[in-house]
C-alpha cells in the first residue's frame, strides 16, 4: 500500500512525481520549491540566507540553522495568528505573514536530517506560494528532470 503524502492533497500528479524521483530529483525539487517560496513570500533574514546556502552548498551547522528557523515559525504563526484573530476579516496582512511562516518551515523541513520530510518541504513551499498551481508546476519540473 502507498503511504499517503500532504503532497496528495494538493496534486496527485505531484506526489507521484515525488514517489518517482530518485533522492537528487527531490532534493533538486526542495530547492527549487524553497527558493520560490521565500522570493514570492519576501521572506528575507540572515537565518534565510544561511538555509538557502545550506541547502545549495550542504556542510555547516543545520541544527543550529534549523533551531532559528523554528523560532521565527513560531513568531510568525504567533504574529498571523494575532492579525486574524478577527474571524470575519484576515488582513492582506495577515496572509502574508502566514505565507512567509510557511516558507520558513519549508526551509526547516529540507534541512532536517530525515530525508523522508523532503516532501513536507515541498508541500509547505506550495502553500507558501501566492500562485500554488505555478508553485506545483515548478516543483513537478524539478522531481522530473534528469541532472546526471
Amino acid at each position: 500500500m502507498e503511504v499517503r503524502l500532504r503532497l496528495d492533497s494538493i496534486s496527485a500528479g505531484l506526489a507521484d512525481s515525488f514517489r518517482k524521483a530518485d533522492d537528487e530529483q527531490r532534493r533538486h525539487a526542495v530547492l527549487a520549491s524553497c527558493l520560490f517560496a521565500v522570493a514570492r513570500s519576501g521572506l528575507q533574514g540572515n537565518e534565510i540566507d544561511a538555509a538557502v546556502y545550506l541547502l545549495r552548498h550542504g556542510g555547516g551547522d543545520q541544527l543550529a540553522v534549523r533551531r532559528t528557523l523554528d523560532l521565527l515559525i513560531e513568531q510568525l504563526d504567533a504574529q498571523y495568528f494575532e492579525l486574524s484573530k478577527d474571524a470575519d476579516r484576515t488582513t492582506s496582512r495577515a496572509l502574508l505573514v502566514f505565507r512567509k511562516a510557511r516558507a520558513a518551515a519549508a526551509l526547516a523541513f529540507a534541512l532536517s536530517p530525515d530525508p523522508g520530510q523532503l516532501h513536507e518541504a515541498i508541500y509547505e513551499a506550495i502553500v507558501a506560494s501566492d500562485d500554488q498551481a505555478e508553485a506545483v508546476r515548478a516543483a513537478d519540473a524539478a522531481l522530473r528532470s534528469r541532472r546526471h
